[in-house]
């Protein structure tokens, strides 16, 4: 055994420096376009690595959704909460299933910009809550500035449907799969962009109609899966996100700004229920780039 100790304790300590050096999370689901030829956006389960030997952040997945950045490449970094309904391919299929979508789930959501060759690319991923604190304070201590968590003073608030004086107006959707029109500044009005992400793939553009009220009117009608844009007069407004239930906020609109929110969806009795959040730019865009642009007309 002595003759063994000389390369033992050496190897042992090799060991400890490199579990010093890289720091791994597991549960993190990544964020990205099903394929090539898709731009919807799927979730995969997978490990994420910190590595400051190599100094690199890396994402590993059963399924081959691997991922390495370098630490140098990274030029913003934005973590946010949002809350949805529970999802999954076994959701909806039992009751036990039923009564765990029905809860609301916190997701926290780590954005990460970063140089890739000539160009800027992005990539979104969930972190466990119990986890993200953990995560928070490494990307801090690693990026510095770069770092953001935005917050917001608008909360969603639950309305009674049928006090919104467009309550019952009926509309036709398409969900437009080939034209992808982009937010832009108006100088004499406030952009409103607005996505109702699809918790999977198979419920894109399905289901019913989210509708955002905008004082009397709406002026956006979404599916799960969809975005919709608006340019409105500046002032202020009560906007309330509306399908079985009716949730919004107050806020004022100012000319030649851009305003981002998510229309989130839950179980309902019926169904799906919804709740307006406003979120951050690099949030809400992630998303729209992964969804289908809403045609919408009022019948």
């Amino acid at each position: 055994m002595r003759r063994w100790a000389p390369l033992i304790v050496p190897v042992l300590l090799a060991s400890l420096w490199l579990a010093a050096d890289t720091v791994k999370f597991s549960w993190v689901k990544i964020r990205r376009a099903k394929n090539d030829h898709s731009r919807l956006l799927v979730d995969k389960d997978g490990d994420l690595r910190f590595d400051d030997k190599d100094r690199k952040l890396t994402f590993r997945s059963e399924a081959g959704d691997d991922v390495a950045i370098g630490y140098d490449d990274v030029t913003k970094v934005v973590f946010e909460r949002t809350s949805r309904m529970r999802g999954g391919p076994v959701a909806y299929l039992s009751l036990p299933g039923l009564i765990a979508a029905a809860q609301h789930v916190t997701d926290y959501w780590f954005y990460l910009e970063y140089k890739s060759g000539d160009h800027s690319e992005s990539l979104l991923f969930a972190i466990p809550k119990s986890s993200s604190e953990k995560v928070v304070a490494k990307a801090r201590d690693l990026f510095g500035p770069r770092v953001t968590m935005p917050e917001f003073d608008e909360k969603g608030e639950e309305i009674d449907p049928n006090a919104l004086p467009d309550f019952k107006s009926k509309h036709t959707f398409t969900a437009d799969k080939n034209n992808h029109p982009l937010p832009e500044v108006r100088a004499e009005k406030a952009t409103v962009v607005v996505v109702c992400p699809a918790l999977e793939t198979r419920y894109t553009a399905r289901g019913n109609q989210f509708k955002l009220h905008a004082n009397d009117h709406v002026i956006a009608v979404n599916r799960a899966g969809t975005y919709s844009i608006a340019y409105l007069d500046p002032g202020k407004y009560k906007l309330v996100s509306q399908s079985e239930n009716a949730n919004g906020f107050e806020m004022q609109l100012e000319a030649g700004k851009e305003y981002y929110f998510l229309q989130n969806t839950f179980q309902g009795v019926l169904r799906w229920d919804t709740e307006l959040s406003r979120n951050s730019p690099e949030l809400v865009m992630y998303e729209l780039n992964g969804a289908y642009h809403s045609e919408w007309q009022r019948k």
